[in-house]
């Protein structure tokens, strides 16, 4: 029979008193199980052919139920997707109704609680999780989140050093503890877990990008460069490292800008952030289609983005003259931010290059009163 890696042969075995019992050999060395005794129950069926063949029958059927329950799980957690968030929840509640105690259950229901924005449910079920298994690291990250996004920093820092009471060695729970620092720029706590994240994981690509960030807050750009290179290095599909890469290059007027921030967009097509920051270089760089081009890619992703609406009003204004053109963009600006003052600035400009210096005066004061 075939277990795994593993071949195994059922052979007869003669003990010392004589009884006929069983050897199990396993592994290309073998190893040797003997019954001991007649009374073993090997002994009672091991030369019969009909119960061996129940016997492998019983094994298949056991395969074919496991792969079943996966299959079922599978479709669980496609079913899942499909529903809203409500639906997710009673179908938690009518779980948790048949197993009470199953810790995972009230973990995952918390979550859900947590992305409605319901933090007081969250908290409990991320409480009640951890009180049905104290053991489990993510139950204590998963509070420590809940804690944090409340303002209770301090509860969301005593439930990661609770969980490291029961690991202290729990890459996640350092890591956590080092994103919450870095949060709040607490960055020797932040430098401290970082510390600790690379003793225990040497290639933890985070930490590399995490203590880059530390860096380039405190003004070491030069190592942060080291540092993101190096979190890139271990995971190449790391979007936020390719994306800081390409920031920092774009602010020294460096080409490789380019090169980062596609990479970043090619890793997520949806990041207008990386988006806006190579249409920017573009811009300054007189690039003027190739920032436009990527304005339109943003504005199809956030039709109300106010920075991509003004820089496609702003190039029409500086670079193309199409006065009315830039006079709608800037418009359309002033609508999707009332507080966008460089926008009213602008607006200004513009109705002045139209003659229309009531409008532009009456821009210019709102500007200032804003700025």
């Amino acid at each position: 029979m075939v277990f795994g890696k593993f071949v195994v042969n059922l052979q007869t075995y003669k003990t010392g008193c004589s009884a006929v019992g069983s050897v199990l050999r396993s592994g290309r060395s073998g190893r040797l199980f003997e019954s001991g005794h007649p009374d073993f129950f090997l002994t009672n069926f091991i030369h019969n052919t009909q119960m061996y063949t129940k016997i492998s029958n019983i094994i298949a059927c056991l395969i074919m139920g496991l792969a079943v329950i996966s299959c079922q799980e599978k479709e669980i957690q496609q079913d899942l997707s499909k529903l809203t968030n409500e639906e997710k929840i009673q179908f938690y509640d009518a779980k948790i109704k048949q197993n009470p105690k199953d810790a995972e259950l009230y973990y995952l229901r918390g979550k859900i609680f947590y992305e409605m924005g319901n933090t007081k449910e969250a908290l409990f079920n991320s409480q009640r999780a951890i009180a049905l298994n104290k053991k489990e690291v993510k139950y204590y990250i998963f509070e420590a989140d809940v804690f944090f996004s409340r303002g209770e920093t301090t509860l969301a820092f005593n439930a990661l050093q609770e969980a490291l009471k029961y690991n202290d060695k729990s890459v996640e729970a350092h890591l956590k503890i080092a994103e919450l620092s870095l949060d709040l720029q607490d960055y020797k706590r932040c430098m401290e877990s970082v510390k600790r994240v690379l003793e225990l994981d040497k290639i933890n690509a985070q930490a590399y990008f995490m203590r880059g960030w530390v860096m380039k807050e405190t003004g070491d750009t030069n190592r942060a460069v080291k540092d993101y290179k190096k979190a890139i290095e271990l995971k190449s599909d790391y979007e936020q490292p390719f994306e800081e890469l390409g920031i920092l290059y774009a602010l020294k007027g460096d080409g490789l800008a380019v090169d980062y921030l596609k990479s970043t967009i090619k890793i997520n097509p949806k990041n207008t952030h990386a988006m806006y920051a190579l249409a920017l270089f573009y811009q300054e760089n007189d690039a003027v289609q190739q920032a436009l081009d990527m304005y339109q890619n943003i504005l199809e992703i956030k039709p109300n983005h106010a920075d991509a609406i003004h820089n496609v009003g702003w190039i029409n204004y500086q670079f193309k003259q199409d006065y009315n053109t830039a006079l709608d963009c800037f418009t359309k600006a002033i609508k999707a931010d009332s507080n966008f003052y460089e926008a009213w600035y602008n607006r200004g400009k513009t109705y002045e290059k139209l003659g229309k210096m009531t409008e532009a005066q009456a821009d210019f004061e709102k500007a200032k009163m804003l700025e």
